[in-house]
């Protein structure tokens, strides 16, 4: 029974948040932590302990956060009408080491799973990670919902 309840739950999760790609509901925040990553020629690699998941959440008015597994992220990854292949999401790379935070700005595409590891095409933007880094975390910016990117005729 405990295992009908849990599988109800997470499709409810999943189905609302297909439900807010498709609609111009709240935008969404997702975090991607990682014990350590490679940067080079184009592709970032972020590499989990075996646990690893995204996590999110939406801003106001409709609150909502909840985790799912780095396969699931990347199955949701084109689906709606607009969706992570239409406008990609903006990221920073935030890397901590020796309690000094160094932070990356990507646009990320092509996402893919091996083994433990999530892998992005990405397009730097601001910032450089070096080639090998160790623990920190990727967060998302959706934007999605927002076709025009806030720009509105007036």
């Amino acid at each position: 029974m405990t295992k009908f309840i849990f599988s109800i739950a997470v499709l409810l999760v999943i189905t609302g948040f297909a439900y807010a790609v498709d609609s111009t509901g709240p935008n969404y925040l997702f975090v991607i932590n990682f014990d350590n990553g490679t940067y080079a020629d184009g592709k970032l690699t972020l590499n989990g302990n075996g646990q690893s998941n995204v996590i999110y959440f939406s801003d106001k008015p409709q609150v909502e956060s909840g985790h799912m597994g780095i396969k699931k992220f990347v199955t949701i990854w084109g689906e709606g009408e607009q969706n992570f292949n239409t406008i990609p999401p903006n990221s920073t790379l935030s890397i901590i080491k020796d309690e000094v935070e160094t932070n990356s700005v990507f646009i990320l595409s092509n996402p893919k799973v091996e083994g433990t590891a999530i892998i992005f095409d990405v397009e730097r933007v601001h910032g450089k990670p070096t080639s090998n880094f160790e623990a920190g975390g990727l967060f998302l910016d959706t934007k999605l919902g927002d076709s025009n990117n806030g720009s509105e005729d007036k």
